[in-house]
């Protein structure tokens, strides 16, 4: 059987389930992989098109097949080999999520042909690995969305990291508060985590974390991010907008509101925009207004040469903790 899968990095979680599945249905099978970006799509054609009467269960595949200049006349060739006994994977990456005319035209009639399974990710979507986390560590949509925020969406890394936190747990009731230190938090958690501080009334401990790492402009353009939907928010509920504090029907509502929240071309997560709901209770819409302004206005300063970044952060950072709790 031939495996073609294509498209964003979303796709990766789906060619590292195939090659899974492979190795299951068929224990001890030969493996060898090849990468078009340097040049071994001559080797990889040579592996399987070799046949002999001697020849074991094979798995072979292609990495990287975007860099083939040709690859549907590749393609073509390959489907009318005798693959018996070969498994054949054939990975294709698309930052942009965009298959040519030609090539999407010649998977469609290969698939047809029944020739070649084909899976295309064209679209950011981590339903399939949020299932996998929970399947695996037998967990909740919410505590899997936050996981997903902690460790990013990776599919290779999310699957090291599920392996390590199985290990450490040992059977035990996965908590957050559990796998805190022992999973590799990427740097945007972090500066989440800095942030929550700073709405929290904290600031000492982000002070003493930008003294530390000099993300003075990461943790700006998170609180511009953070500051703009729990406006967004506020601004609906003034309206007289019924907004749930209760996850499941504020999912349900968010498909109503979430052209509201589109930025640079790209809505965020529901389960992001809920979590702001719970900070709204301290500040008031007046106040928020304020702060978006603030976050644009030491922005253009900081960039300008008017503020130094040092400077310019701390005194957001003390001018939100200053609004905690006023309405």
């Amino acid at each position: 059987m031939i495996y073609f899968i294509g498209g964003l990095q979303n796709r990766e979680f789906k060619y590292f389930d195939t090659l899974k599945k492979i190795r299951e249905e068929n224990p001890g099978i030969t493996e060898s992989f090849f990468d078009a970006d340097i040049k071994e799509e001559e080797k990889f054609l040579e592996k399987i098109s070799f046949n002999s009467i001697f020849s074991t269960e094979e798995l072979v595949v292609l990495r990287r097949a975007e860099k083939l200049k040709d690859l549907e006349k590749t393609l073509s060739y390959i489907t009318e080999l005798d693959l018996n006994k070969k498994e054949v994977v054939i990975d294709y990456g698309r930052e942009d999520g965009k298959i040519p005319a030609k090539l999407n035209k010649k998977l469609e009639s290969l698939k047809k042909e029944k020739k070649m399974e084909v899976f295309l990710f064209l679209k950011e979507d981590d339903k399939d690995i949020k299932k996998y986390i929970q399947e695996e560590l037998e967990i909740t949509p919410s505590e899997a969305d936050i996981l997903l925020e902690m460790i990013g969406k990776n599919p290779f890394k999310v699957r090291n990291e599920v392996d390590k936190i199985k290990v450490y747990l040992n059977g035990e009731k996965f908590e957050i508060g559990k796998i805190r230190n022992i999973v590799s938090v990427q740097k945007e958690y972090r500066i989440y985590e800095m942030t929550e501080n700073i709405f929290s009334g904290k600031a000492q401990e982000v002070i003493d974390y930008l003294e530390t790492t000099k993300e003075y402009m990461g943790i700006l353009y998170q609180l511009y991010n953070e500051l703009e939907i729990m406006y967004k928010l506020s601004s609906l509920k003034e309206s007289g907008r019924n907004i749930s504090s209760q996850y499941n029907v504020f999912k349900a509502q968010f498909e109503e509101i979430k052209e509201v929240f589109k930025s640079n071309g790209r809505i965020p997560n529901y389960y992001s925009v809920f979590k702001k709901i719970e900070k709204l209770r301290k500040y008031s819409n007046r106040n928020l207004k304020k702060l978006v302004f603030r976050c644009w206005e030491i922005e253009k300063d900081i960039k300008t040469g008017k503020m130094a970044m040092e400077t310019g952060v701390e005194l957001l950072i003390m001018e939100i903790v200053s609004c905690y709790g006023k309405k």
